[in-house]
């Protein structure tokens, strides 16, 4: 078979991924019109301003676990037990270590009067039952079983829905300290649901740390790598958090979430394609790039129609949300070209990790995110949501641009390290 193809193998994962984000995609949009709906813009400013402040360090509490999990589980299946054990043990230790240290920053970093309990019950619901279903979610990844990594997917926004809906229908009124700890109960009850499934699939799980032996730089890397994107990603709404109020983040984070739910199914293909990008590499360079790009044709084309309609649609948010959203609307016009940039320079980015250039991924990102974080200290004080809108796609762009070129770079490296034969590009 050629590595170029994309064969029925992974049209059938595709196609799992994608069915399930045909499921997850009006989950998540349900659930973020019900949570903008019930709690108000600042309430739902604080909400997104605390998540993404715990999802940025997520990655470094796990240390890479569900990357590793995927990359030594695709390439030799029968490690996968160990290192879920590992990738537990690890996620555990972490989520103490990274919970307390939010905890006694967020007086600091989250939006000022956000009590304790809800920055807590947040962090027990990200960095303990969603990393569950994330470290189940990456085993069936391994092992190309895409459908219940779909189940895992679609299970823990579901729950979350379930539960903020049982929460608003009761005769209690709702407010942010009560959604979080209904988060708190879905989230603990996905991660069991799920990690039973991976159990039964790969057997019992040896906890312990042996199987990062002689891979800590590596894990490190994806750690760094993953927690970079992240912070990329959301490190806007924690500033605007801080700099600009809650109110001001909850009209931004409003024209983001949709932008991240357009994104969904880009998502879907691109977790198909992930385990084969490091099989494909196993067999050179050139492979490598034949088959990405046979999945970057139909990515761009999908993300080029995205754009257009969500620009042109965009005026649907105020029925949508309500209008005290109606400041998201010319917002999501500008934020709807990020899912293209996304998809610009997650392409180079995942060839790259294939490749093994994970650190050249790692550095181009860590720098990035420097230009990010001055972009917004400059822009944020002085124009508020929209100096975060306009860094965020500076940034996208010149992250896309530097993979880009990171990638030329690598491989004519590897093509005067390999001048002959299949490996020459």
């Amino acid at each position: 078979m050629r590595a170029s193809s994309l064969d029925r193998g992974f049209a059938r994962n595709a196609g799992a991924l994608l069915l399930g984000q045909v499921v997850r995609v009006p989950v998540v949009a349900l659930y973020f019109v019900v949570a903008t709906r019930s709690l108000g813009v600042e309430s739902f400013g604080r909400l997104s301003a605390v998540l993404a402040l715990i999802l940025i360090v997520s990655p470094f509490a796990s240390l890479g676990s569900g990357a590793m999990v995927v990359k030594h589980g695709a390439t030799r299946p029968s490690s996968t037990r160990l290192w879920l054990g590992a990738g537990l043990t690890l996620s555990g230790l972490g989520a103490v270590a990274a919970g307390t240290l939010v905890l006694l920053l967020s007086p600091w970093v989250a939006p000022a009067s956000t009590g304790l309990v809800v920055v807590l019950a947040l962090l027990v619901a990200e960095l303990v039952g969603a990393r569950a279903v994330d470290l189940a979610a990456s085993v069936f990844v391994a092992r190309e079983e895409m459908h219940l990594t779909a189940l895992c997917q679609v299970l823990l926004p579901a729950m979350h829905l379930v539960t903020v809906g049982a929460l608003v229908a009761s005769p209690a009124g709702v407010d942010l300290r009560a959604w979080v700890l209904a988060l708190v109960v879905s989230s603990l009850t996905s991660g069991v649901v799920c990690l039973t499934l991976a159990v039964r699939a790969v057997g019992r799980p040896t906890l312990g740390l042996a199987p990062f032996c002689g891979h800590w730089r590596e894990a490190a890397l994806f750690s760094v790598g993953i927690g970079v994107h992240t912070a990329h990603n959301d490190l806007d709404k924690v500033m605007l958090g801080r700099l600009d109020g809650p109110a001001g983040v909850g009209l931004y984070s409003a024209a983001y979430r949709l932008v991240d739910t357009a994104w969904l199914p880009m998502r879907a293909m691109l977790g198909a394609a992930w385990p084969r990008m490091f099989r494909h590499a196993q067999q050179g360079p050139v492979e490598l790039v034949r088959f990405a790009g046979a999945v970057a044709r139909p990515a761009l084309l999908y993300s080029v129609l995205v754009v257009v309609v969500m620009v042109l649609g965009a005026g649907l948010v105020v029925p949508l949300l309500g209008e005290s959203y109606s400041d998201s609307v010319p917002l999501l016009r500008v934020l709807a070209v990020v899912v293209l940039l996304r998809c610009l320079h997650y392409l180079p980015a995942d060839v790259l990790t294939g490749m093994g250039r994970q650190e050249v991924r790692t550095a181009v990102q860590v720098g990035v995110l420097g230009l990010n974080v001055t972009l917004n200290l400059w822009l944020i004080p002085q124009f508020g949501v929209w100096g975060a809108a306009w860094a965020t796609l500076a940034c996208e762009t010149t992250l896309a641009l530097a993979l880009w070129t990171a990638l030329a770079v690598a491989l004519r490296s590897s093509r005067r390290a390999t001048p002959t034969g299949s490996e020459a590009v």
